[in-house]
Parts: structure tokens; sequence; C-alpha cells
């Protein structure tokens, strides 16, 4: 026969049956419509926790006492079953031999009540070890499940600084560098994109004037009346005779 419970099973069950119910209470809260208010469901939540927490480190107390238990039940367990299964082959006994006429009623009707009798009491012992086995084993799993890793306490990290917003160009603005990169004074300009000073150029009406040759030959166009010489169109007297072009 299977041992009653000791004292710390009897506590390790107690302990674990607060637990569940805390797990209940609270997902209830949680499904619950917001038939209170707020700061009352904060609250009775908060005690709920508060007490569930307390209980499971109860609980771990007993590790090593629900270690120890589960092997000793699981030896219980394995009694159990071989008692099941002779208390099973009894009855089929006692039924057969029934059925061949070894017992008459009255016989037949003790014999198997208390063939069932012992059946049902070994599985119920069976049941009560199973039991036991699977409320153990939860504190066990619940010992050596890992707490989950606790929020840092310095704080939330600190924000980056943020950047200063982007002074946006005004049409002042653009108007002003347009004028820097396309005016054509003829002053060096300090406002030139690229920080050159102005080289001017011989332009006229925005196109560059050839480089003048002073050795090139000078064209003769204007012709003297007198004796009929060319001469350049600048020169106020005939370069042969000495006339007055002016004049002619």
């Amino acid at each position: 026969m299977a041992k009653g419970p000791s004292k710390s099973a009897a506590a390790i069950q107690r302990l674990l049956e607060e637990r569940r119910q805390y797990e209940a209470w609270l997902a209830r809260i949680n499904a619950t419509a917001d038939s209170a208010p707020e700061h009352v469901r904060t609250r009775v939540k908060a005690d709920y926790e508060a007490r569930l927490r307390a209980v499971t480190e109860e609980l771990k107390s007993h590790a090593d006492a629900a270690r120890q238990l589960i092997a000793q039940r699981q030896e219980n367990l394995l009694e159990l079953q071989k008692k099941e299964k002779a208390a099973a082959e009894r009855l089929a006994e006692t039924e057969l031999r029934h059925e061949v006429g070894e017992y008459d009623e009255g016989q037949w009707a003790q014999v198997h009540k208390d063939a069932l009798a012992d059946l049902g009491a070994v599985r119920d012992e069976l049941m009560d070890v199973e039991r036991d086995i699977t409320r153990l084993e939860e504190l066990d799993t619940l010992v050596k499940a890992k707490p989950a890793a606790a929020a840092p306490r310095g704080g939330a990290p600190p924000r980056p600084p943020e950047k200063a917003p982007e002074r946006r160009k005004t049409p002042t603005d653009e108007l002003a560098f347009l004028k820097s990169v396309t005016e054509d004074d003829r002053t060096p300009s300090p406002q030139r994109a690229s920080g050159a000073q102005y080289q001017p150029d011989d332009v006229e009406d925005g196109t560059p004037l050839a480089p003048v040759d002073e050795n090139a030959p000078v064209e003769k166009t204007l012709q003297c009346k007198e004796c009929g010489t060319m001469n350049v169109a600048t020169e106020w007297y005939c370069e042969k005779c000495g006339g007055e072009l002016a004049a002619m």
C-alpha cells in the first residue's frame, strides 16, 4: 500500500492549489469588462500578483523535498501498477470460476464484490500517486524555469540629441546665389560660388573678341582723290601726294 501524504507533500499540494487559484483570479480580472475604475482594477491586480509571487517563492523552498517525493511516488507507482494487474487477474479468475459453476449465486455475489473492491482500491491509490507526481513535477518545472530578465534600474536610455532644424533657403537667398554665379560685371566679385576672383574677358554683346595682332597688315579702304592712292581709313593725309584726305 502507498504511504499517506507527508507534511511536505501536503504543504506543497496546498501551495500549488493557492498558486493555481491566484493565476485563475488574474486571468479573470484581465478578461472581465471594465466594471470598476481603472485604479481599483490595478490595485486588486497588484494584490493578486504579490500573493502569487509570495506563494511561488514559498514553493521554491520545498524544491528539494519535492524531488525526493517524486522519486518516492514513482516507486509507489510501480508497486501499485503490479497490484492493479494482480487484482484484475483475480477478478477475471473469479468470473471464470463462476461461469464453470464453482460458485453458487450466494458465494458468487460475495466473491465478486470482494474482487471488485480490491481492484477499485488499488486503482484509487494509483490515481492519487499519479496526481501527486504531476503536482510535484509542476513544482520542479517552476523552480527550474529561468526568471524573466529584469529591466535595467537606470531608467530608459538617454535620448539622442535632436538635430537642429535645417534652415530653409528663402527666395532671397536663392536669388543671391544665382546672381553670384551669373553676374558678369567687370570687377572682382567675392560672391563667386567657387571662391575665385572674376577675370574680365574682352567681350562684345556677350561674344568674346578675337585678340588683336599688331603685326597684321592694315587694310586700306580710303582712296586719295588727287592721285588715286589707297590709304588707311584713319589717316588724314595721303601717304603719296600728301593731299588732305578728310577734305576730299
